[in-house]
Formats: C-alpha cells, structure tokens, sequence
C-alpha cells in the first residue's frame, strides 16, 4: 500500500473534484454583482449603493455565525444520526439574531450604529436603515439554510445545494432589476437579496436526503460533541471576522472628504473583483478533502497554486484600462465620479485571487490536522493590522476611497497569508506525517 491514496491525486483528478465547486462559487458570488448593477441604475445610484454597502456589512456581520451550522450539522448526522439539539440551537440563534437586526432597522439602535460607530450621516444613513428593513429576516433564514444544507451533505446530496442558489440568484435578479424603476434605492437591494435568500432555503428545506447510518452512540462520542464545540468556536470567530471587514472598511471610508462616492466605488469595485476571484473560494474544500500528506499537500498545493494565478493574471488583463472602464461602464453604468475612482482601484483588487486563494487552500488545510484555533488566530491577526494601516493610509489615500478601502483589504490579507504559511510550516506539515502514519496503519 502507498503512503497515501491522495498521494496519486492527479490534475484530472483535481478538476473532476474542484469544477462542481466553481460552479457553486460562481452562483453564490454573483449576488452582489447583480445587485450592484441594479442599484447603480436607480435615480439617485451612488446613495443607494453606499447606503446598501453599509446595510449589507452590518447584516453580514449578525448573520456570519450561523454560516457554521452547515458543518456543525453533518458532522452531528453522521457522527449521532440527531439533528434535533442542532435544530433547536439554530431556530434559537437564528431568531435572536433576526431579533437584534430588527432592533437596527425598526429603533433607534440602527441610527446610533450606523452615525457614531459605523460614521455615516443623513442620506447615506436613511439609504442603509432603509435596506435594514428589509434584510432583518435574513440571519433566521440564513440559519434554516445552513441546517438543511448540512443535511444534505451528510445524505451525500449535493445536487440540491446547487439547484437552490441557482433558485436564489435568479430570483434576486427577477426581483432587483423590476424595481429599479422605483424610488425604492437601498431598499432594493435588501428585498431582493432576501427574497433570493428565502427562496433557496425553501427548497434545501423540503429536498430529501437519506439519514446517514451510525454506530450506535457511546460515551467515547459524548465527548466527541464537547470536542466539536471547541473545535467549531475558532471557525466562528473566523466567519464573523470575515464579515465585520467590510463594515470596518466602510467605517474608514465614511471619514473619507467624499464618503458617498468613496463606499459606492468601493461597493461596486468589490462585487466585481469577487465575482472575478470566485473560482479560488472554495479551495479549502480541495485541501480539506484531498490531502492527507505532504506528498498530497505538495501536490494539490502547486494545481491550487497555478489556478490562483491564474485567476489572477486574468484579473490582471481586466484592469487595463480601456477594459475595466467598459465593465464598469456597461455593467453598471457608472457616472464619471464613481467611474474614475472604481477604476483606479481596479488594479489593487486584482491581487484578491492570490491571496484569498492561499488562505482558503491553508485553512482548509488546517481545519484537516485539526488546528482550528490558528485560522481564528489568522482573521484576528488580519483585523489588526487593518485597524492598524487604516488611520496611516486615510490621509495620503483618502481622495481615492475605493482604492484605500482595497488596499486596506490586501495589506490585512498579505498579513494573514504570511501568517498561515508559517504556521503551516512549524506545526501542521508535522502533523500530515501523523496523519499519513494513521492511513498507512489501516
């Protein structure tokens, strides 16, 4: 017996596993493109983009821990074969959180955050409270989500999953572009992005899927569900983390001399450039499955690695100039002080696939060995340094906002990739010898 059955992972094998996943990546990123093109073509587009861009970073911020239900889930199915205490703390958390984003949008709460933390004032304010009252459901329905998601995951029927964002990205895109000829502004994108959300949670909620038979449950697995608790709480930490950027970046740009222009730049630039960077989102799937090595690490490594740079030299051919201006222009129809700032920022961001793409393949590769608490470490570590660079770079960079609020995100990414790789190198290579050491047992 080989080292490793990984080990003989090949580029076809490669493909065969990581083209679904693309595919999924695509729909999911999508939303904010879509959504982006139909605000930057309302009366008034760069108020209801900014004031969305802030609305959207502070739900994203409320919902991101059930983000992790999803894994909690399947593990709980295949390891138990109950879904009931996941459900229960789902619908819990679930509603508790669509309770306080309803506190946001419907009292005095949502001005109080949005003026004297987040820093935006009169129409930019009215614009992100007015989209908060319609995206309030969505961390209860993000919840219901990620339950049956797991579901399906642990019933080995992916197909469904697929089947449902493409539901929720076509009902965003039916529902946002037939209200853009109403005075609606931020308010269209809060309806439309929930009423996706809700339409993809309706049909993973009623898609059948087998329940997974397990072993029948000892003590030994009580402690396992102790164990996945402290496994999944630096996960969290990382999923909040991820979404509390934005906000913090939206924060700083709103101190910016334009702070209208600078977030709806920044908002535009950045649906663009992560719908471009989607096919290096879910490396961590690719490391997290196919590699049990250093043999296998090597070789997975160099194909994530080549579809990296990849995506980013292709990045790098958008931002030509000529090019980027006509994305930009075509696809949202941008008026010259939001054209000129989206496109000079539009180089920066081409740097996103590079990075996202290395700390995507190295977390999954540390949720493998099992050191969760070095991802949480990592997103902490990228906040920092944000919060760091940010008051250093907001007087020479503030005139262009869209290009501080990018460079903003790569310092924090490039701080984070150094991190992980690192770490990689001093603990977790050590322990693929372990792991290879169990494969070879068997």
């Amino acid at each position: 017996m080989t080292n490793s059955l990984q080990a003989t992972v090949g580029p076809r094998d490669f493909a065969r596993f990581y083209l679904p996943l693309v595919a999924t990546s695509y729909l999911l990123t999508a939303t904010n493109p879509l959504l982006a093109a139909a605000l930057a073509r309302t009366s008034d587009p760069a108020t209801a983009l900014a004031g969305y861009g802030v609305a959207f970073a502070l739900i994203g911020v409320i919902y991101a821990p059930l983000l992790v239900v999803q894994q909690v889930a399947a593990a709980r199915l295949l390891s138990v074969g109950d879904l009931a205490p996941v459900r229960r703390f789902t619908i819990a958390i679930g509603l508790l959180f669509s309770g306080i984003a309803a506190l946001v949008a419907f009292t005095p709460v949502g001005v109080f955050i949005f003026e004297e933390i987040v820093g935006v004032h009169d129409a930019i304010l009215d614009e992100a409270l007015s989209a908060m009252t319609a995206l309030w459901p969505v961390p209860a329905l993000t919840g219901v989500r990620a339950l049956h998601q797991g579901r399906l995951v642990a019933g080995h029927r992916t197909s469904p999953i697929a089947f449902a964002t493409g539901a929720r990205a076509s009902v965003l895109a039916v529902v946002a572009f037939s209200l853009t000829t109403t005075p609606v502004g931020a308010w269209l994108g809060g309806i439309a992005f929930t009423a996706g959300l809700a339409a993809e949670a309706l049909f993973v909620t009623f898609a059948e899927a087998p329940t997974p038979t397990v072993p029948e449950h000892t003590e030994r697995e009580s402690e396992g569900e102790d164990r996945l608790l402290s496994f999944s709480g630096p996960l969290m930490v990382n999923v909040v983390l991820w979404w509390t950027t934005p906000l913090i970046i939206n924060s700083v740009l709103a101190r910016t001399p334009e702070p209208d222009c600078s977030i709806a730049a920044f908002t535009v630039v950045e649906a663009v450039a992560w719908f471009l960077t989607a096919p290096v989102g879910q490396l961590q799937h690719a490391s997290l499955a196919l590699v049990d090595s250093r043999k296998a690490h090597e070789r997975v490594r160099v194909y994530a690695g080549g579809l990296a740079v990849s995506v980013t030299l292709f990045l790098g051919i958008l931002a030509i100039p000529s090019i980027r201006e006509a994305i930009l222009w075509t696809g949202f129809r941008l008026d010259p002080s939001l054209l000129e700032p989206a496109g000079l920022a539009f180089p920066v961001a081409a740097l996103y696939p590079a990075l996202y793409g290395h700390r995507q393949y190295y977390q999954g590769l540390f949720v493998r060995v099992g050191c969760t608490g070095l991802v949480g470490r990592g997103a902490v570590l990228r906040i920092v340094v944000i919060l760091a660079a940010a008051p250093l770079l907001l007087g020479p960079m503030g005139a262009n906002g869209a290009r501080l609020g990018v460079t903003l995100a790569i310092v924090g990414l490039l701080a984070e990739a150094v991190f992980l790789e690192v770490m990689a190198r001093v603990r977790v290579l050590s322990c693929l010898d372990d792991i290879a050491q169990v494969e070879v047992a068997r």
